[in-house]
């Protein structure tokens, strides 16, 4: 390339991934508007176009925008004023969008928390934002039930799923799930909600584009839950450049299958989809083995998903049936994927009629979701594209500011419009992953290792610190921290120091399994083990509690004395 001759040797001086985009993709201004209003100004000329389909329930933009301004004026009825948190904990239905642009609507902000995270965890993550108001799936409430009182909420509305199904669907949905008894004084349903905020204004707000707008919570790569604050423009700067090397029109169909409480779910399946005036289909609960008969009744034109997800198509029965025409983009992102793996899907997609190969990148809350993308021409195997066209990327030597050169491996770092404002109330967290460069830039410290080659492709060549993918029981990808883990074991008296790795499994993707060595004056025993595990069961989620406990005189090391974990997965492969 002609380009490659000026070159300094730095990428994100020369910024040679720039050649994927047009001029007007690379000049165009950042969006200078709330997300509620990005979303209204691109569609309030459609009131007509689908713009969610909820089990074949089928809400209009003209229906979405009424509904997010009955929620807004129920809110404004309960007092929420503008900056305050409202924490929501729901699945992928329509009430969710609902109060996400209705929040951001009043200036208020929306603290999205995953509905089964575990009793505790909710509190906590309720609590660490005083939030006063709250809006709960109903299998949260039953999870919290009688314990409201160790929150600081005045009001907590309760939602069901079969709330927006078709009036067929809801009376069955109704017959096999029995809604729960509102036991404290707080709780109101969701049409009690909805009623009392009849006659309220929906209050007109100057809103700051750089103020946030949703709390979203990631482990980052500790595991110790952080609150990742997204403004309105780094959330409309990442919808603006998601669709820039994206060919569509009106009324396509998206099938949105991650919960909204991800932001690669929340911004880019079901935001940036809404915002050009996709239809989005939301499905309460994804069953991955039902993908090739979702294909056949939504015909979606893309899906954005994870490899756990896009593996299944390998293992279908009778899937060489399936025709998956109408499938424009195939994209997976949240971990990687073998090459492999990656051609055996590729192959089975053309088979099918897809039209395009999987596409992928790399990204995290801390960028909103994706930060870089892979396109046709761009989308070599083992690669993860090129950086999103406001994204600046550079590779460093670990724990330093260096900058290193093409080909040269080190750690991954981000800079750019859509970086977050910060982790919640958490200065020293912020400080430990965002550096200011000597260019003045912030940048994210990803954890990531990989090198960036002459024409700007990202590679990811492994992690600095562990993150292991697993399901939870609700079915849910989420991921696993062995340091979290390993710190809630390390608490056991009877612990001397303990080693967590995951073990590939059918059902869960991965299970924990914990290597342990004994303090002097304890024995190995299966009561200890379950003990320990009870011990872990007050301090972890569910889905973190060691499935395994193997006790070990001695945890082996590396030549520096670490505990060799590398060695440890390797015995048990």
């Amino acid at each position: 390339m002609n380009e490659q001759k000026n070159l300094t040797g730095y990428p994100s001086i020369d910024k040679p991934w720039l050649k994927y985009y047009s001029e007007e993709a690379k000049t165009a201004p950042l969006p200078e508007c709330s997300i509620f209003e990005y979303l209204w100004e691109n569609n309030k000329d459609f009131p007509k176009d689908v713009a969610i389909n909820y089990l074949g329930r089928k809400i209009t933009y003209g229906e979405l925008f009424k509904r997010i301004d009955q929620t807004a004026a129920a809110f404004a009825a309960l007092g929420v004023r503008p900056k305050e948190i409202v924490t929501l904990a729901l699945p992928s239905i329509p009430e969710a969008l609902y109060c996400v642009y209705a929040l951001n609507r009043i200036g208020a902000v929306a603290n999205m928390i995953h509905p089964l995270a575990g009793k505790q965890e909710v509190i906590n993550y309720m609590n660490e934002v005083e939030s006063r108001v709250a809006v709960l799936f109903d299998g949260t409430y039953r999870l919290l039930e009688g314990d409201l009182s160790a929150t600081g909420l005045k009001h907590a509305v309760i939602v069901s799923a079969g709330e927006s199904l078709p009036f067929g669907l809801k009376q069955l949905y109704g017959l096999k799930n029995k809604p729960p008894k509102l036991a404290d004084a707080v709780p109101l349903t969701w049409r009690s909600f909805i009623k009392g905020g009849g006659g309220t204004p929906v209050p007109s707000v100057k809103k700051d584009v750089d103020e946030t707008a949703i709390i979203s919570h990631t482990g980052g790569t500790t595991g110790e839950p952080k609150g990742v604050m997204c403004s309105n423009r780094s959330i409309n700067a990442l919808i603006y450049q998601i669709i820039r090397n994206f060919e569509y029109r009106r009324q396509e169909t998206c099938l949105v299958v991650l919960p909204p409480f991800v932001n690669y779910s929340l911004v880019e399946s079901i935001m940036a989809m809404l915002y050009i005036g996709f239809t989005v289909v939301l499905l309460p609960k994804y069953e991955p083995t039902m993908l090739c008969e979702y294909i056949t009744k939504y015909k979606p034109y893309v899906i954005f998903s994870i490899p756990a997800y896009w593996e299944v198509l390998l293992t279908i029965e009778n899937a060489d049936s399936s025709d998956m025409s109408c499938l424009r983009y195939s994209i997976y992102g949240g971990e990687s994927m073998s090459d492999e793996t990656e051609i055996a899907i590729n192959d089975m997609l053309r088979r099918f009629g897809a039209r395009g190969k999987l596409l992928k990148g790399i990204g995290c809350t801390e960028l909103m979701a994706a930060a870089t993308s892979t396109y046709e021409g761009c989308n070599s195997i083992g690669s993860v594209g090129v950086p999103l066209v406001w994204v600046n990327c550079k590779i460093v030597e670990p724990d330093t500011t260096r900058e290193l050169t093409y080909g040269q491996e080190g750690e991954i770092c981000f800079a750019g419009p859509t970086l977050m404002l910060g982790y919640y109330r958490n200065e020293e967290a912020t400080d430990a992953v965002i550096r200011i460069h000597a260019d003045g830039e912030r940048w994210l410290h990803t954890g990531d290792l990989g090198y960036i080659d002459e024409d700007g492709v990202l590679f990811v060549t492994g992690r600095i610190k562990r993150i292991i993918m697993t399901k939870g029981r609700d079915g849910q990808i989420t991921k696993l921290f062995p340091d979290r883990i390993e710190k809630a074991i390390a608490a056991h008296p009877a612990v001397r120091c303990c080693c967590v790795i995951g073990v590939p499994d059918e059902q869960r993707i991965n299970y924990p399994k914990a290597f342990i060595e004994l303090n002097d004056g304890y024995a190995a025993s299966d009561a200890l083990s379950e003990e320990i595990r009870r011990f872990c069961g007050d301090r972890l989620p569910e889905y973190q509690i060691p499935e395994e406990i193997e006790f070990t005189p001695a945890l082996p090391r590396t030549e520096r004395g670490k505990i060799d974990y590398r060695a440890l997965e390797k015995k048990e492969q």
